[in-house]
């Protein structure tokens, strides 16, 4: 009989409550610099735990960032951690996001022939990870990342990747391979009662569709990729878009035309009904999955129905507040800013 782990979802449910309200947005976009922001967050919020000894001051955007990163992360291990869910195949799904989060760093450092910066690297996760990240971030080519992952999960996914003749490999292939793996790990070791099952894999039909949605439509607007390029790489699963619909919307001549038909599909008519910007399809995006995980959150009484979307919640709230902290940087309108942060 599964166990319910109530515990942790009312844990869940009280770290939620203390979640940033829109008045917090409003006041931080109010702020002048980083330090500012910070002292705000230190100051009035439930971010004074992680900021009780930094000296607001002196702090830095990329220091901020990562600490805000962090945090997330160890949320995220202090809930899992809480009745020992954490020996449970599915609730390492983050170590393992992570894990593909760097390769793809690995590889993008190396196409662009540049060296990774060490101090990026999570390393508060390395002694939880299946490979040592700092050993990944030294790594120079494809062939090395391949003798290091032959070791791993990931090598049987990257194996039939060949870089070419100016030793550059296909980001996007190599992010297609590792999502769509990544996916299926997630669908697959899920433990749910029937109903909540119905409930993730909705919201993961949401993200797959999405991908696949976002990707296409750059390709199609940023380069003019023919039909048959995109379709190297769409994600071989699919949601509640079926693969002839993506078809039909990706094979559209421009940008334009792609966004009149996705706004015939069931995404496209909820962003028109809820007032969002169809044609900035990535922030739709995440304001429709925002909103569908509170929704989930408030009724869901299933452990890792409610660990997956609060903590894709607790992520956005921390995007929020990076893209509060860029806006101010560049010197951009607060109406601006307001228009990045999703509540």
């Amino acid at each position: 009989m599964q166990k319910n782990y109530n515990a942790t979802v009312a844990k869940i449910m009280a770290i939620y409550g203390k979640r940033l309200k829109p008045q917090d947005y409003t006041e931080m976009m109010n702020r002048h610099n980083v330090s500012e922001v910070a002292d705000y967050l230190k100051k009035n919020t439930y971010y004074s735990k992680l900021l009780a000894s930094i000296d607001t001051n002196t702090i830095h955007r990329g220091l901020l960032e990562n600490l805000l990163r962090r945090s997330v992360f160890e949320t995220y291990m202090r809930i899992t951690g809480f009745e020992h869910i954490s020996k449970q195949k599915f609730y390492n799904y983050k170590i393992i996001q992570t894990e593909i989060d760097e390769i793809l760093r690995c590889i993008r450092c190396i196409n662009a022939g540049s060296d990774k910066l060490i101090q990026d690297v999570p390393v508060y996760i390395n002694h939880l990870t299946s490979f040592d990240l700092l050993e990944l971030a030294r790594i120079n080519d494809f062939k090395g990342l391949l003798d290091f992952l032959k070791k791993t999960q990931y090598y049987s996914v990257l194996k039939e990747v060949s870089p070419d003749e100016n030793g550059k490999v296909d980001v996007t292939k190599c992010e297609t391979l590792l999502r769509t793996y990544f996916i299926n790990m997630l669908r697959s070791s899920a433990d749910f009662r029937i109903s909540d099952s119905k409930q993730f894999i909705s919201f993961l039909e949401t993200e797959i569709d999405f991908i696949n949605i976002i990707n296409s439509y750059r390709l199609t607007a940023y380069f003019g990729e023919s039909e048959e390029e995109i379709e190297k790489d769409m994600l071989t699963i699919y949601g509640r878009l079926t693969a002839e619909r993506h078809r039909e919307i990706y094979s559209a001549p421009n940008a334009e035309e792609f966004i009149r038909r996705f706004s015939k599909t069931y995404y496209g008519k909820q962003i028109i009904k809820n007032g969002y910007d169809i044609t900035d399809l990535e922030q739709s995006a995440r304001r429709l999955r925002y909103k569908h995980a509170r929704s989930i959150l408030r009724r869901s009484g299933s452990a890792p129905l409610s660990v997956y979307v609060f903590i894709f919640l607790l992520e956005t709230e921390v995007q929020n507040i990076i893209s509060i902290i860029e806006g101010i940087r560049y010197g951009v309108e607060s109406n601006k800013i307001a228009s990045l942060v999703i509540t």
